[in-house]
């Protein structure tokens, strides 16, 4: 077996430790490291029990065969390019950077990476198990014809106020940081679509000009599927306990929940072992909450309480690295989340004419 040995670029993210607790369930995993220029290192280090170095140091140990980006957006494909050269595989804590340019040139440095180098973007939303078993229904036709599809995503009130939703060499706000979870889970489902039609809105009942966009709603144009999306970033649930995607088929549907994670699915007749009607599975009415709620003093949000889906992302990291086995996150579906939204700004500028999402390639 491979032995994984792991440093950090950034630590500054939340989901920087529920990386690192969930790779030190894998066996012959090691997290040994991390830089960062932000003071707060040495807090996370202490916590987390790595060491504290230089971005020089951690990329020139040969020992360290795998990297993770935890920083700011506009620093993820930097980081990402130094460790890719350095000969290390990367995770990419989503969105995968700050722009679309962003994510073309990690697109490039991936295709010209060793073959044995993995390039995985830190979306795990995707890898819910409610989400992964409606995909198998959807492709095996339990529903037939898929027709249309509703889906909806928050993030919990206050969070459209801090730095990190905030960053300004970022393309947007809110939508951008925290929508494309749910955007790429409908991505991870059905594909890119055509074209966008949306509005993003500013409400100065909710927000100053601090922040940026407080909602969205967005119309995603497949050739024979027609895709909703709205979001909104004042939601005063539990982060995921609202988000929903609902699919509906010539011969039933299927709901899907996140948090927790639940899945009804209606059938018009007996079908693939799902009687007429209503069947439903939910995970667990007690679910652990998402986010923690005792301070920490890494990050300006909240620490993760409920990792189940990290579990699922970094298995599939450390497989891809040992096996070769295809990668749970690509870059292309990341860079095909970042188009949707970039589309969705430029759409909202133009009253909410449609917008295509043309090919682009990456850099060179």
């Amino acid at each position: 077996m491979k032995p994984i040995v792991v440093g950090l670029l950034g630590i500054t993210h939340p989901h920087a430790s529920a990386r690192v607790r969930a790779l030190r369930e894998i066996e012959n995993v090691e997290v040994v490291a991390a830089a960062d220029t932000d003071p707060r290192l040495t807090y996370f280090t202490e916590k987390y029990d790595v060491e504290a170095r230089s971005i020089e140091d951690v990329l020139g140990d040969d020992r360290i065969n795998a990297i993770m980006v935890h920083s700011k957006s506009k620093d993820m494909v930097p980081h990402a390019l130094r460790a890719l050269a350095a000969g290390k595989s990367v995770v990419v804590e989503k969105p995968g950077g700050g722009t679309v340019e962003d994510l073309l040139q990690l697109a490039e440095a991936e295709r010209t990476a060793a073959q044995d180098q993995i390039v995985q973007v830190g979306y795990n939303v995707r890898l819910a198990p409610s989400i992964e078993r409606a995909r198998e229904l959807i492709a095996g036709g339990t529903i037939g014809e898929v027709v249309t599809v509703s889906a909806r995503g928050s993030a919990m009130v206050g969070e459209h106020l801090t730095d990190h939703l905030n960053q300004p060499a970022d393309m947007g706000g809110v939508l951008w940081i925290l929508g494309c979870h749910m955007l790429d889970s409908l991505v991870h489902m059905f594909g890119a679509p055509q074209s966008v039609n949306a509005r993003v809105h500013k409400s100065p009942r909710l927000s100053d000009g601090k922040s940026r966009e407080d909602s969205a709603s967005v119309l995603l144009n497949y050739p024979d599927l027609s895709v909703t999306f709205s979001f909104d970033g004042h939601d005063s649930l539990e982060w995921f306990e609202s988000s929903r995607i609902f699919v509906y088929g010539t011969r039933g549907m299927l709901e899907i929940g996140v948090l927790p994670q639940t899945l009804r699915v209606h059938v018009d007749q007996a079908r693939d072992g799902y009687l007429p009607g209503w069947n439903e599975w939910t995970e667990s009415h007690f679910t652990p909450p998402f986010a923690r709620t005792e301070a920490n003093k890494f990050s300006e949000l909240p620490e993760l309480g409920n990792i189940s889906n990290f579990h699922t992302e970094m298995r599939g990291w450390v497989n891809s690295m040992r096996t070769g086995a295809p990668i749970v996150a690509p870059v292309a579906d990341a860079l095909s989340v970042a188009q949707i939204v970039e589309a969705s700004y430029r759409s909202n500028n133009a009253q909410g004419a449609e917008v295509s999402l043309a090919a682009q390639v990456p850099v060179s």
